[in-house]
């Protein structure tokens, strides 16, 4: 598995983020998708996205329209990459 964390600066939840974090949750070979809002900050969230494989994380990140739009919509969204080591 593969996972990465998806940060975007400081920002109000939309209905436009909402409807991305809906069609993202669509991405053949995501196996798990969490939009996290951190407790009494409403403009500070982030995404955390477990892939079935690295290749799959890339297919997203490099031809994906809806990756496209997000980056292109939210200026300064930034992603982390991670190797899962161990999980329930």
């Amino acid at each position: 598995m593969f996972a990465y964390i998806l940060k975007p600066p400081p920002m109000p939840r939309s209905r436009q983020t909402d409807e991305f974090f809906s069609r993202f949750k669509q991405t053949p070979g995501l196996l798990h998708a969490y939009n996290l809002e951190e407790v009494g900050k409403l403009d500070q969230s982030l995404v955390v996205a477990v892939w079935e494989s690295k290749e799959a994380a890339e297919r997203y990140l490099s031809s994906d329209p809806l990756k496209k739009q997000v980056d292109e919509t939210i200026t300064g969204v930034t992603r982390t990459m991670y190797e899962v080591i161990d999980s329930k």
